[in-house]
């Protein structure tokens, strides 16, 4: 939604409101200015982080599905 920056001044707490569900452009003298965007209730540090990621299990998409751990390992040691 785009919203005149003279409109927010004047509706701000709406316009936060909305800011919930969608983007708000907020335009100046026609032309984008600003954008109100929705924040993550959850922080970003609190959000679920895998353990441990081999490098290994880094390539699983990368490499054909007949080679495993050991492999890719003596692999890297022959050269």
């Amino acid at each position: 939604m785009q919203v005149a920056l003279s409109d927010l001044k004047i509706n701000v707490g709406k316009y936060v409101a909305l800011a919930e569900t969608e983007d708000v452009v907020i335009t100046k003298y026609g032309k984008p200015a600003a954008k109100i965007v929705r924040v993550d209730k959850e922080p970003w540090y609190l959000k679920r982080v895998p353990e441990t990621v081999t490098d290994a299990e880094q390539l699983f998409g990368t490499l054909p599905n007949d080679i495993d751990i050991d492999d890719v390992r003596m692999e890297r040691l022959t050269k």
